[in-house]
């Protein structure tokens, strides 16, 4: 008897921990914001750099925390936005991103919170954040044809493995985590090879 009580009492504990003190899951799924994107102009010559901005909206009941910019501060880390070409035909142009770390990485010494503090943004029921980043076309200037291309833009979330305690630890910072990934596209015109 005494053990099954011991028992039950390590599980509601554990549930607590792993839920955080309100109840609330850490993390939150793509569907409580909206992601959009937006370019100066329509037409662009192959070989531009294509600056996107972009915008993250709550759209959800809850306060939420989203990515603060396209890198984290976790060297080696893959991009939380990233963008890629579609052609008529559905073949895709994304360029590949290496991440290279010299020296000691400050972040080494960080707790997963306060690391999260820097790398994310609280946004409130209504709130957006907006900010820009760039395709550059000059990666594919010799397999791009002139014509109608659609603009692909992926937000990532914080889609990584988190054991127990780091779960526990990311609940206690009050509002979930955008995790999982949010699609925008446009419409752009490529013609000949910029000037």
């Amino acid at each position: 008897m005494h053990q099954s009580r011991t028992n039950a009492l390590i599980a509601v504990i554990f549930v607590f921990a792993s839920a955080g003190f309100n109840g609330q899951q850490p993390f939150v799924h793509g569907s409580d914001i909206k992601f959009s994107i937006e370019t100066a102009g329509k037409t662009y010559n192959i070989g531009d750099k294509i600056v996107i901005r972009y915008t993250i909206r709550n759209v959800s009941n809850g306060a939420l925390y989203v990515p603060a910019g396209q890198w984290e501060i976790k060297c080696g880390s893959p991009p939380h936005l990233w963008s890629r070409l579609e052609d008529r035909s559905g073949r895709h142009y994304e360029p590949g991103y290496a991440g290279s770390c010299f020296g000691p990485n400050p972040i080494d010494r960080m707790s997963l919170s306060e690391r999260m503090r820097k790398d994310a943004l609280l946004l409130r029921p209504g709130q957006a954040v907006t900010g820009s980043f760039t395709f550059d076309s000059s990666v594919f200037e010799g397999s791009l044809g002139t014509g109608a291309y659609r603009l692909e833009a992926i937000l990532y979330g914080w889609n990584q493995s988190y054991d127990n305690s780091q779960r526990a630890e990311l609940a206690g910072m009050g509002a979930p985590f955008l995790i999982g990934e949010s699609n925008a596209s446009l419409t752009i015109e490529l013609s000949g090879a910029r000037k």
